[in-house]
């Protein structure tokens, strides 16, 4: 499940009890608490929604190094906003071990390119009275809380083109190599393809399937419609 899977519940839920009213999201002004796991411990980590939505790039690939080309496409944050706050993950002032770690290393978030690599730091751990801590609580948010700067629209759009476009892609490429597949085992082969870039909603997967079908790249089944067919 990735946070967009939860928007509609909680609209859903505001509706039945606000009636006439509209629910507008600010994720910049938003945070929460994630628990964090490594070989180390256990942590809570208070976050903003942009470095929540950064963790759990990692959420089913925990030992995986990601390119910030591959975080930019999975959580959709703006350039300058992902460069922000990666940099508040490796290199928190008040840490002495950070969360992520980075290669190249940088001494700036400007520094970043789009093949930096960023992973878990599987040595992670809170430091006591000069003792490291299995478990424990720090606040990650900082100064980032303050930030008021928006996601700009163009920026966006031309994230959600080329997810579109990965997606259309990657369907294509196992139609070609199946020839024929069920739906869930479509779904199922186009994360794998897509895991380490960004992880497709189940909504965009059903709307480029659709669109593959209008123009005529795949087929459902006439006597099955969870089956689909390629077409060359």
């Amino acid at each position: 499940m990735e946070l967009e899977d939860y928007i509609p519940e909680v609209e859903d839920f505001y509706r039945k009890k606000h009636s006439g009213r509209k629910l507008q999201w600010h994720h910049h002004m938003s945070n929460g608490t994630i628990t964090f796991c490594n070989r180390v411990g256990r942590f809570d980590l208070d976050v903003t929604t942009f470095q929540m939505a950064v963790l759990f790039a990692w959420n089913q690939r925990p030992s995986d190094r990601i390119t910030f080309e591959n975080l930019c496409l999975a959580t959709e944050l703006p350039d300058p906003e992902l460069r922000k706050t990666l940099w508040s993950l490796v290199a928190f002032p008040k840490l002495k071990r950070q969360v992520l770690l980075c290669e190249p290393e940088a001494k700036m978030s400007k520094e970043f390119n789009d093949a930096t690599s960023f992973w878990i730091n599987q040595e992670f751990v809170l430091i006591k009275n000069g003792k490291p801590q299995k478990r424990g609580k720090i606040n990650l948010i900082g100064r980032l809380q303050l930030s008021t700067e928006r996601s700009k629209e163009e920026d966006n759009e031309s994230i959600v083109q080329l997810r579109i476009l990965r997606t259309q892609e990657a369907i294509v490429k196992i139609m070609k190599m199946r020839k024929r597949i069920t739906n869930a085992q479509l779904q199922t082969e186009l994360v794998e393809i897509l895991k380490n870039m960004f992880l497709p909603s189940k909504k965009m997967i059903k709307e480029q399937i659709e669109w593959l079908i209008e123009h005529k790249y795949m087929r459902r089944d006439e006597d099955n419609i969870n089956q689909f067919i390629y077409m060359a």
